[in-house]
C-alpha cells in the first residue's frame, strides 16, 4: 500500500486525507507502510481512533504541530486491535494529546503501551474511578501529588454499584470475585491506584467506612492514574494538577453511568 492509498483510506473517516496530513505533520509519511498488511477490521479500528482524536483536537488541529512516529506506531500496532469503544477513546485521546510543536515529545508512546496492557475491564474501572473521584472531590483543595494528601481521597464503591458501572452480564457475575481480583490487581500493578485498597464483606467495609451498607471496594487514586486520565481526554499537554478545579469538565460517555452511590470517605467516617 503506498502513501497516497493509506492516507486516502484514513481520510474517508474524516472527510479527506488533508486532515490526516494536518494532524500528523511529517509523520504522515509512515501511513502507507503501516497499513499495508492490515485486515479490514484493524483499518476500521484505526479510522475510529483518528476520528476520536480529531474530535478532541477541535480547532487545535489548525495550529502548528505534529505527532511523533513512535506514537503513530503504537496507534497502528496496539490501537488497531482496540474494538471496544473505551479503548478507542483512550487511544484517540493519546493521539490527540501527542500533537505538539516539540518533535521529540513521544510521551504518548508510553501511554499507548500502558493502555495496551490493560484489559477492557481494567480500562473501564480506571475511567469510572477517576470520574467518581472528580464527582466526589470537585473543587476541594487537595494536593494529590503528596502521598499524605492523596490519602484523603478514598472512595467507597458498593458491590452493587461496581456491578452496575461495569455492566456485567450473568456469566461475568457468576465469577465476580475473579473479575474483581483481576481489575484491582491490574490497576495496582500499573500504579493507576494507590497501594492502599480494601474489598470484602460489609463487616470488613465498616472497619474502614462506618456508613458502608453492603460489601464493596475502597480505593484511592495515584499520580499516574490522573495523568493517564488527562491523556485519554486529549489533554496530555496540560498539567493534571487542575483535575479538581471546579471549571475543569470531563464529559462522561453516554454508554457509562457513574453511580452516585460511589462516594468519598470523609475524615469522620475514615476508620
Amino acid at each position: 500500500m503506498d502513501l497516497g492509498t493509506g492516507l486516502t483510506i484514513l481520510g474517508t473517516a474524516l472527510g479527506g486525507k488533508d486532515i490526516i496530513v494536518k494532524m500528523l505533520g511529517p509523520t504522515s509519511e509512515y501511513i502507507g507502510e503501516g497499513l499495508k498488511d492490515f485486515a479490514e477490521k484493524r483499518v476500521n479500528n484505526v479510522k475510529e481512533i483518528f476520528k476520536n482524536a480529531n474530535g478532541k483536537l477541535g480547532d487545535k488541529i489548525n495550529s502548528d504541530g505534529s505527532i511523533p512516529p513512535k506514537v503513530l506506531q503504537g496507534t497502528l500496532n496496539e490501537g488497531s486491535y482496540a474494538s471496544d469503544f473505551l479503548s478507542v477513546d483512550y487511544f484517540g485521546g493519546v493521539l490527540a494529546s501527542s500533537r505538539s510543536g516539540i518533535s521529540r515529545d513521544d510521551r504518548g508512546a508510553f501511554f499507548n503501551a500502558l493502555i495496551s496492557r490493560l484489559s477492557t475491564y481494567q480500562l473501564r474501572m480506571h475511567y469510572v474511578f477517576y470520574h467518581a473521584i472528580k464527582n466526589s472531590f470537585n473543587g476541594e483543595d487537595i494536593n494529590w501529588g503528596i502521598d499524605s494528601e492523596r490519602g484523603k481521597m478514598k472512595l467507597y464503591i458498593p458491590t452493587s454499584s461496581f456491578i452496575k458501572v461495569m455492566d456485567f452480564d450473568q456469566n461475568e457475575l457468576n465469577n465476580l470475585t475473579v473479575y474483581l481480583d483481576h481489575i484491582v490487581n491490574g490497576l495496582l500493578r500499573e500504579q493507576l491506584v494507590d497501594t492502599f485498597f480494601q474489598y470484602g464483606s460489609v463487616e470488613h467495609m465498616r472497619k474502614h467506612f462506618k456508613e458502608a451498607e453492603e460489601s464493596g471496594i475502597i480505593l484511592q487514586p495515584n499520580r499516574l492514574g490522573f495523568e493517564l486520565f488527562y491523556w485519554a481526554y486529549g489533554m496530555g499537554q496540560e498539567s493534571s494538577k487542575t483535575f479538581l478545579d471546579k471549571d475543569k469538565v470531563f464529559e462522561v460517555d453516554d454508554k457509562i453511568k457513574i453511580d452516585n452511590r460511589i462516594r468519598k470517605i470523609t475524615g469522620a467516617n475514615n476508620v
